[in-house]
């Protein structure tokens, strides 16, 4: 699979008309390839990275609030935080005099929860596609030695996230669908919602995230003109260390 290139040879000095957004929106999903080689070949524009950025933060906030306007899903999640309350008595980290307190402020708390999530969309979504472009940037160019610049990472990222942006959509609806907040296209919709490790793991092999990880590596491959094997290493190798620290360290996850 090696021998499978990308077959391009990035030439900066040729012309090449970019492909419209709208290709490239529909081409993420049909035909990823074209899209990157055309990204790469004619430099990315703002338009290839603030779309992405905007419609995701967009998508994540409506479906916060939608979730937490919804009763059911918004018990769940209240349930949810009572079950953690139990596990921290029994395991001596809460005394039953501080679960009873943090219960009675539940139905409040959620309510802040909500400005929580909105607020850490506006603000984490775009830091996260920073860190994780600039992550496979540096280990690009020190792996792949190409002469890559990290907006065209920054931009192959983004578009990329337009399929996350489909699991957030799907993640929403099953969750109106199933009455639990933490619903996603995961095995872990087959699991009653838990801080267990099993569950945090079964959560991470999310349809739509495995899905972009694979796109965005066809992406990394056209712009280092690597095989597609060793992109998808460094891409799932990356993602396989994170799944198992998040395991660990829970802002992670």
């Amino acid at each position: 699979m090696e021998n499978f290139q990308a077959n391009q040879e990035p030439s900066f000095s040729e012309e090449v008309k970019p492909m419209p957004l709208i290709d490239k929106i529909s081409g993420i999903f049909l035909a990823p390839a074209e899209v990157y080689e055309n990204l790469v070949k004619s430099k990315p524009k703002t338009i290839d990275w603030l779309f992405p950025v905007v419609v995701m933060i967009v998508v994540v906030i409506v479906s916060t609030l939608l979730k937490f306007g919804n009763e059911s899903i918004r018990d769940s999640l209240i349930s949810f935080q009572e079950q953690r309350f139990e596990q921290l008595v029994e395991e001596g980290k809460m005394t039953e005099e501080q679960a009873e307190i943090a219960r009675e402020r539940l139905s409040s708390f959620t309510g802040a929860q909500r400005i929580f999530s909105v607020v850490g969309a506006l603000i984490g979504i775009p830091i996260v596609f920073l860190i994780v472009s600039l992550v496979y940037f540096l280990l690009g160019r020190l792996f792949f030695k190409g002469d890559v610049d990290f907006m065209s990472v920054f931009s192959i990222y983004s578009l990329s996230s337009l399929i996350g942006t489909v699991g957030v959509i799907v993640a929403t609806l099953l969750s109106f669908l199933t009455g639990s907040f933490f619903a996603s296209a995961s095995p872990a919709i087959f699991m009653e919602p838990s801080s267990s490790k099993l569950y945090q793991l079964a959560t991470k092999f999310e349809v739509f995230s495995i899905w972009q990880y694979v796109v965005f590596a066809i992406g990394l491959a056209k712009a280092f003109n690597k095989g597609y094997l060793s992109a998808f290493v460094l891409v799932f190798g990356v993602w396989l260390i994170w799944v198992v620290m998040s395991l660990f360290i829970s802002f992670l996850g």
